[in-house]
């Protein structure tokens, strides 16, 4: 299967005490280059810089599927230079959609072009099969939800979270429950749920398990396989 997944920055992040950090007000003022390059700036891929249990848990998903022979794209919603592959470089930095109010938060998702940059993923000549948008709610708010949705092409199942509202009956869609009680009947916390979901997904198609329609999605997320998938190899991938 050949499958995107949207995921978010988060606001643990990993590197050297040293570092200079950077506002969004530096972020702004300069191309990203010149931030790296400035003296003891720390340069860590996307996928590195991140460490929250959500995106810990995506990057041993990811690694599976990989492993299984799926495609699998990966990219951020990064508050800080909107949307980045999981393999580019990233100076430190602290800004978070999640202090925003929302005011700030679509000011910024225009300046950053976030819209756009998600739309433009959804474009591409071989379609995905499934896109994951493994956000909290101002990170949706951060790529227009709405707008978006309506570019998934003919053929692409998009899964949100929370977002019934959103999806609205339409065909092509799913909002799989991610709240804290979902959280305690998996044995997780609510940042770490969607985490957590894919996971289950990698497992179950690492185990050989197919997904021939959108509810088989769901229930590949909310359940566990009977035979359990060691993600160790996959954690520093």
């Amino acid at each position: 299967m050949k499958i995107l997944i949207i995921d978010q920055c988060s606001g643990s992040k990993n590197y050297p005490d040293e570092s200079p950090v950077f506002d969004a007000k530096e972020i702004d003022a300069q191309p990203r280059e010149e931030l790296l390059n400035q003296e003891g700036v720390a340069r860590l891929r996307a996928r590195n810089l991140y460490k929250g249990r959500q995106q810990k848990y995506i990057s041993a998903a990811v690694g599976a599927l990989r492993e299984a022979g799926h495609e699998v794209d990966r990219y951020f919603i990064s508050a800080g230079f909107g949307l980045v592959e999981e393999n580019e470089d990233l100076p430190p930095y602290e800004v978070t959609f999640n202090e925003m109010s929302n005011e700030e938060l679509l000011d910024r998702r225009a300046n950053l072009g976030i819209p756009q940059s998600v739309q433009e993923l959804l474009a591409v000549e071989k379609p995905y099969d499934i896109v994951f948008f493994a956000l909290g709610s101002k990170y949706y708010l951060s790529m227009d939800i709405e707008k978006t949705i309506s570019e998934i092409p003919s053929g692409t199942w998009g899964v949100l979270f929370n977002q019934a509202e959103v999806v609205n009956g339409r065909k092509d869609l799913i909002s799989i429950p991610a709240t804290t009680d979902e959280a305690k009947e998996n044995g997780s916390i609510v940042v770490a749920l969607k985490g957590t979901y894919l996971k289950n997904f990698a497992s179950h198609l690492s185990a050989g398990n197919t997904i021939e329609k959108i509810s088989d999605i769901e229930d590949s997320c909310t359940s566990e396989p009977t035979a359990q998938l060691d993600f160790k190899q996959f954690e520093n991938s």
